[in-house]
């Protein structure tokens, strides 16, 4: 089961991410805003690359593979 925790820092991060994003583009900054946009999205796919390993983890160990 995901974890609530992990869900609402993706969320909050999502949310920070988004209002950046308009800050900076109604100031004139369209590069930087692409690059902010840019940044939290790998910042979440890291954050989702850990979840995912646990998941493999765990099938890994109910079906005994290896």
């Amino acid at each position: 089961m995901i974890q609530i925790d992990m869900l609402f820092k993706l969320a909050g991060l999502g949310v920070v991410v988004a209002v950046i994003h308009q800050v900076l583009t109604r100031a004139g900054r369209e590069e930087l805003a692409t690059l902010a946009t840019v940044a939290g999205v790998v910042i979440a796919l890291f954050m989702v690359v850990e979840l995912i390993s646990q998941l493999l983890s765990s099938v890994k160990s109910i079906f005994q593979l290896y």
